[in-house]
């Protein structure tokens, strides 16, 4: 008997945050990491726990690090948490609270006009960032009424609500792992341009004509450490060595899949299968790759996966979902035999633009998709065995990114080959050290040569990348 033809549905989330711990006093000094942890890291993959939807979800394990430091509350040195333990704070800290209210916030501008000190102001920031789960803790629903002059034992009632949360979360990850509902990816440890480091002339494939001046395999074997690090880290949490990897901001190059061992399965976007075959046709990305008989490869739906993080957060939550279902179903007709499509994109970053942190708009579509028969959610694991779906073998691949298939948020401008020959000049110096496999993390060549005056807190980048090149 035939089986009925499917769409393969794979859902990958990518969960990063870099490093923001300064070397020399061990404060974290920006607090995205402690946000997206009351935010998102528990939240998300909940959704696949609730609906038992197979996910597959990608974890950095510089960002594994944090969540494990912010777990103890006491220890860990975090500005903002510092700031909300104080009575009074100085203009310095004052400051800084107001420069992250400026920034994007989950509540109205207006909630933050009732807090009268800073510490208020710093809580209520915090308050606002909550995903779902904590704002329904009762220790947080009282606190956001009350809104200001906030008592000791309020605050601290609030970092332990807080603390407790962040550690349930990697347990989490490994539960509903251990359940087979979601898998676990690893990215090189620090989240590096992979393929740069390994030939920093691979950026000329990423259409880059201005190649900073450093020796072209000086990092080398800084590449293969990143990936050996990364691998031991997540053995040591899920007591397995990992089988698939989201490469750092989906860069690939062909030097790069020869050299990671192990691994089985990877992806990036359709825009680097598009540059390494002549035959473009979209198609083509719905089929498994196959590289050297070794790894196999998915490539990412760009148009589906960023309507996702940019687009369907200002639609009526109901009418996305069900585009986004009619879009799944044109490509079902489009096709002769079963296809993979595959949503892979930021885990974290998107769902403060949406309606209760994106909890609407999931819930009903992961419904509407578990009503249909025609769709099939899958882990990465899983794509060994795809009834129907075709396998393409290919011994060559271009190198590039999932921005547009380019490297140049990463280098080829004058400010971020900067970086670069300064990385190389301290790698030089220094050797391998732990502080300078932080700095060829790709969000400080990300953030470098961007406008200061739009961008809030370039300068703490700007120092924190300096700091780890330069100190002992």
């Amino acid at each position: 008997m035939t089986r009925q033809k499917k769409i393969f549905l794979l859902f990958w989330w990518h969960m990063h945050q870099p490093l923001y711990k300064n070397p020399q006093n061990s404060e974290y000094e920006l607090p995205w990491t402690l946000i997206h942890s009351i935010k998102d890291y528990f939240d998300v993959p909940d959704w696949a726990e609730k609906f038992e939807f197979k996910m597959t979800f990608n974890i950095t394990p510089v960002l594994l690090d944090q969540i494990q430091e912010y777990s103890d509350t006491k220890k860990i040195k975090c500005k903002l948490l510092q700031i909300i333990k104080r009575r009074e704070n100085t203009k310095e800290e004052d400051e800084f609270v107001k420069r992250l209210v400026k920034i994007i916030t989950p509540y109205p501008k207006s909630r933050f006009s009732y807090a009268e000190k800073t510490r208020d102001l710093a809580l209520n920031y915090l308050i606002s960032w909550c995903g779902e789960n904590l704002k329904n803790s009762e220790i947080v629903k009282n606190l956001s009424e009350k809104k200001s002059n906030y008592s000791d034992d309020e605050v601290e009632s609030f970092i332990l609500e807080i603390e407790k949360h962040i550690k349930n979360i990697i347990p989490k990850y490994k539960k509903l792992k251990e359940e087979k509902i979601i898998s676990v990816s690893i990215s090189p440890y620090y989240h590096p341009i992979t393929p740069l480091l390994f030939d920093i002339e691979a950026a000329k494939e990423g259409e880059i004509t201005e190649i900073p001046n450093v020796d072209r395999f000086l990092f080398y074997e800084d590449a293969k450490e990143q990936i050996n690090k990364a691998k031991q880290k997540f053995e040591k949490i899920f007591g397995e060595l990992p089988s698939s990897m989201w490469p750092s901001e989906g860069a690939v190059s062909e030097k790069m899949l020869e050299e990671i061992s192990d691994i089985k399965f990877i992806a990036t976007d359709e825009k680097i299968l598009f540059k390494s075959r002549e035959e473009k046709r979209k198609d083509k990305i719905y089929c498994r790759f196959l590289f050297k008989d070794k790894i196999f490869v998915v490539f990412r739906d760009t148009e589906l996966s960023d309507l996702i993080s940019f687009s369907y957060h200002s639609w009526d939550q109901k009418s996305a979902v069900q585009d986004f279902i009619l879009r799944l179903k044109g490509i079902y007709d489009s096709v002769d035999f079963s296809p993979l499509v595959s949503i892979i994109l930021d885990g974290e970053n998107c769902w403060e633009y949406y309606p209760e942190n994106g909890k609407i708009f999931m819930e009903n579509l992961l419904s509407e998709i578990k009503k249909q028969d025609w769709i099939e959610p899958v882990k990465i694991e899983d794509i060994i065995e795809l009834e129907g779906n075709p396998i393409i073998f290919i011994d060559k691949i271009k190198a590039g990114s999932w921005i547009d298939g380019k490297f140049s948020k990463w280098i080829g401008t004058k400010e971020k080959n900067s970086y670069w020959e300064k990385l190389a000049q301290a790698r030089k110096i220094k050797g391998m050290t732990e502080k300078i496999l932080v700095a060829e993390g790709s969000d400080w060549f990300w953030w470098q040569g961007e406008n200061p005056h739009q961008i809030e807190f370039l300068e703490v980048f700007d120092k924190l990348f300096n700091l780890y090149i330069s100190s002992d």
